[in-house]
């Protein structure tokens, strides 16, 4: 027999082997991340990212969502029950979300690598800043409406609504309500076309 013949009947032969322990591996992932309680970075495949979460309190739609590694999940000792994430959504990776108020991802959302997500806001606990400007502090949540699109490096900040199919720009900052079908940037971020 040729080699190339060879190589794929032990290719074949081995794949049942490989999936068999990529299960046992998955199983005592989540045997370790229920003992020790919900992990502060999610590093894991996509699949298993989503499962963490679901385990952990998150409403993570079953079918078609990714999300890629590492996520930074803040404010979520007790649990990911304020984060909502809809099918067809997709995080890039290297995120992170301040889950002290909700974070909703409507179905087919998606966030680009490198972008924040925050929910809160306090000036270090000063007691000056925090009466100045007090109107900034607080918690309020952030929805991301169907068909969004948040590119790299954005920042996104409590009490924000993205419209659905709006697209905001790489490294904006969002302090305010986007529009449905807009598209953002800048510092802050300004409406700089309708998507038509």
């Amino acid at each position: 027999m040729a080699p190339g013949p060879i190589r794929r009947m032990i290719r074949k032969a081995v794949q049942p082997v490989r999936r068999l322990l990529r299960r046992i591996g998955d199983r005592l992932l989540l045997a370790r991340v229920k003992w020790s309680g919900p992990p502060t970075v999610l590093g894991y495949s996509p699949e298993m990212n989503a499962r963490i979460l679901r385990l952990f309190g998150a409403d993570v739609a079953q079918e078609n969502v990714r999300i890629h590694p590492p996520v930074t999940l803040h404010e979520a000792e007790e649990g990911y029950g304020n984060l909502t994430i809809q099918k067809g959504c997709i995080v890039n990776g290297n995120n992170y979300f301040d889950l002290s108020a909700r974070i909703v991802l409507e179905e087919g959302s998606s966030i680009g690598p490198g972008v924040i997500v925050m929910t809160h806001n306090r000036f270090n606990y000063n007691p000056y800043l925090e009466e100045k400007l007090a109107a900034m502090c607080g918690k309020k949540d952030v929805v991301i409406r169907r068909g969004a699109g948040i590119k790299a490096g954005a920042l996104i900040v409590m009490g924000v609504t993205i419209g659905e199919n709006a697209v905001v720009a790489g490294n904006a900052v969002v302090n305010r309500d986007v529009p449905a079908n807009a598209f953002v940037g800048g510092v802050p971020a300004k409406v700089i076309r309708m998507i038509e």
